[in-house]
Protein backbone atom coordinates (compact mmCIF):
# COMPACT_ATOMS: atom_id res chain seq x y z
CA UNK A 1 0.00 0.00 0.00
CA UNK A 2 3.19 2.41 1.02
CA UNK A 3 4.27 2.00 -2.78
CA UNK A 4 0.98 2.78 -4.62
CA UNK A 5 0.71 5.82 -2.05
CA UNK A 6 4.03 6.83 -3.26
CA UNK A 7 3.05 5.94 -6.94
CA UNK A 8 -0.17 8.37 -7.03
CA UNK A 9 1.99 11.17 -5.19
CA UNK A 10 4.35 11.17 -7.94
CA UNK A 11 1.52 10.91 -10.45
CA UNK A 12 -0.02 14.34 -8.52
CA UNK A 13 3.43 16.18 -8.55
CA UNK A 14 3.74 15.31 -12.13
CA UNK A 15 7.14 13.57 -11.55
CA UNK A 16 6.90 10.56 -13.75
CA UNK A 17 10.83 9.64 -13.26
CA UNK A 18 10.65 9.58 -9.98
CA UNK A 19 7.73 7.54 -10.26
CA UNK A 20 9.40 5.20 -12.69
CA UNK A 21 11.76 3.81 -10.20
CA UNK A 22 8.96 2.80 -8.54
CA UNK A 23 8.70 0.18 -11.72
CA UNK A 24 10.30 -2.64 -13.40
CA UNK A 25 12.39 -1.32 -16.50
CA UNK A 26 10.14 -4.53 -18.58
CA UNK A 27 6.74 -3.07 -16.92
CA UNK A 28 3.72 -4.37 -19.13
CA UNK A 29 0.80 -1.85 -19.32
CA UNK A 30 -2.97 -2.10 -20.22
CA UNK A 31 -4.42 1.28 -20.79
CA UNK A 32 -7.84 2.22 -22.59
CA UNK A 33 -7.21 1.95 -26.21
CA UNK A 34 -4.00 0.07 -25.86
CA UNK A 35 -0.79 -1.93 -24.34
CA UNK A 36 2.29 -1.49 -23.77
CA UNK A 37 5.41 -4.12 -22.87
CA UNK A 38 8.97 -3.69 -23.13
CA UNK A 39 11.07 -0.57 -22.87
CA UNK A 40 9.11 1.33 -19.31
CA UNK A 41 12.07 3.22 -19.21
CA UNK A 42 11.48 4.87 -22.58
CA UNK A 43 7.81 5.10 -22.08
CA UNK A 44 7.63 6.98 -19.12
CA UNK A 45 10.13 9.75 -20.28
CA UNK A 46 7.90 9.86 -23.17
CA UNK A 47 5.23 10.04 -20.79
CA UNK A 48 7.27 13.04 -19.28
CA UNK A 49 8.05 14.75 -21.67
CA UNK A 50 4.12 14.88 -22.26
CA UNK A 51 3.64 16.15 -18.66
CA UNK A 52 6.28 18.99 -19.17
CA UNK A 53 5.25 20.21 -22.35
CA UNK A 54 1.48 20.59 -20.31
CA UNK A 55 2.96 22.42 -17.23
CA UNK A 56 4.33 24.91 -19.96
CA UNK A 57 1.55 25.21 -21.54
CA UNK A 58 -0.76 25.47 -19.19
CA UNK A 59 0.79 26.80 -15.56
CA UNK A 60 -0.47 25.65 -12.54
CA UNK A 61 -2.99 22.96 -13.87
CA UNK A 62 -2.30 19.79 -12.26
CA UNK A 63 -4.20 17.19 -11.03
CA UNK A 64 -5.49 15.65 -6.81
CA UNK A 65 -6.27 12.05 -6.94
CA UNK A 66 -9.10 10.55 -4.49
CA UNK A 67 -8.57 6.76 -4.21
CA UNK A 68 -10.81 4.60 -3.70
CA UNK A 69 -11.99 1.03 -2.32
CA UNK A 70 -8.02 0.16 -1.82
CA UNK A 71 -7.31 -3.76 -1.56
CA UNK A 72 -4.16 -5.34 -1.42
CA UNK A 73 -3.69 -8.87 -1.92
CA UNK A 74 -0.18 -10.21 -0.82
CA UNK A 75 1.30 -13.80 -1.88
CA UNK A 76 4.22 -15.83 -0.80
CA UNK A 77 5.37 -12.46 0.99
CA UNK A 78 7.34 -11.49 -2.34
CA UNK A 79 4.20 -10.54 -4.93
CA UNK A 80 0.94 -8.71 -4.51
CA UNK A 81 -1.67 -7.57 -6.63
CA UNK A 82 -3.59 -4.03 -5.43
CA UNK A 83 -6.66 -2.23 -6.67
CA UNK A 84 -8.06 0.62 -6.55
CA UNK A 85 -10.30 3.35 -8.08
CA UNK A 86 -9.01 6.98 -9.06
CA UNK A 87 -10.76 9.71 -9.05
CA UNK A 88 -9.12 12.90 -10.22
CA UNK A 89 -9.94 16.31 -9.57
CA UNK A 90 -8.48 19.15 -12.18
CA UNK A 91 -7.08 21.66 -10.46
CA UNK A 92 -7.11 24.58 -12.34
CA UNK A 93 -5.20 28.42 -11.12
CA UNK A 94 -8.15 31.77 -11.70
CA UNK A 95 -4.40 33.07 -12.77
CA UNK A 96 -4.86 31.33 -16.36
CA UNK A 97 -6.31 33.07 -19.16
CA UNK A 98 -9.64 31.93 -20.15
CA UNK A 99 -8.34 31.03 -23.94
CA UNK A 100 -6.23 28.71 -21.94
CA UNK A 101 -8.37 27.47 -20.47
CA UNK A 102 -10.93 26.85 -23.14
CA UNK A 103 -7.77 24.31 -24.78
CA UNK A 104 -8.10 22.64 -21.73
CA UNK A 105 -9.77 19.62 -23.21
CA UNK A 106 -11.72 16.74 -21.46
CA UNK A 107 -10.17 16.25 -17.69
CA UNK A 108 -8.67 12.82 -16.95
CA UNK A 109 -11.06 10.27 -16.10
CA UNK A 110 -11.97 8.40 -13.32
CA UNK A 111 -10.54 4.60 -13.68
CA UNK A 112 -10.36 1.28 -11.60
CA UNK A 113 -6.64 0.18 -11.26
CA UNK A 114 -4.95 -3.13 -11.16
CA UNK A 115 -1.29 -3.21 -10.03
CA UNK A 116 0.66 -6.52 -9.69
CA UNK A 117 3.83 -5.98 -7.71
CA UNK A 118 6.42 -8.13 -7.34
CA UNK A 119 9.91 -7.85 -4.10
CA UNK A 120 13.16 -8.02 -5.75
CA UNK A 121 16.13 -7.10 -3.67
CA UNK A 122 13.79 -6.32 -0.43
CA UNK A 123 12.28 -3.38 -2.89
CA UNK A 124 8.44 -3.99 -3.86
CA UNK A 125 8.26 -3.15 -7.91
CA UNK A 126 5.22 -2.71 -10.34
CA UNK A 127 5.56 -5.25 -12.48
CA UNK A 128 1.99 -4.58 -14.22
CA UNK A 129 -0.67 -1.92 -14.61
CA UNK A 130 -3.87 -2.08 -15.66
CA UNK A 131 -6.15 1.01 -16.23
CA UNK A 132 -9.83 0.38 -16.58
CA UNK A 133 -12.31 3.61 -17.44
CA UNK A 134 -15.05 3.54 -14.34
CA UNK A 135 -18.55 3.27 -15.19
CA UNK A 136 -20.30 6.45 -14.98
CA UNK A 137 -22.81 6.98 -11.82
Amino acid sequence: LARITEYMAYEESGNLVAQRELMLDERSMVYPGGRSQGNNREGMAQQQAAQDAFAAEFPGVHYAFELRDVEVQVWNADSALAMFETVPARIVPPSLPPEKVAKLGAPKIPLIVAVMLVKQQGAWKIAHTTFVPRDKD
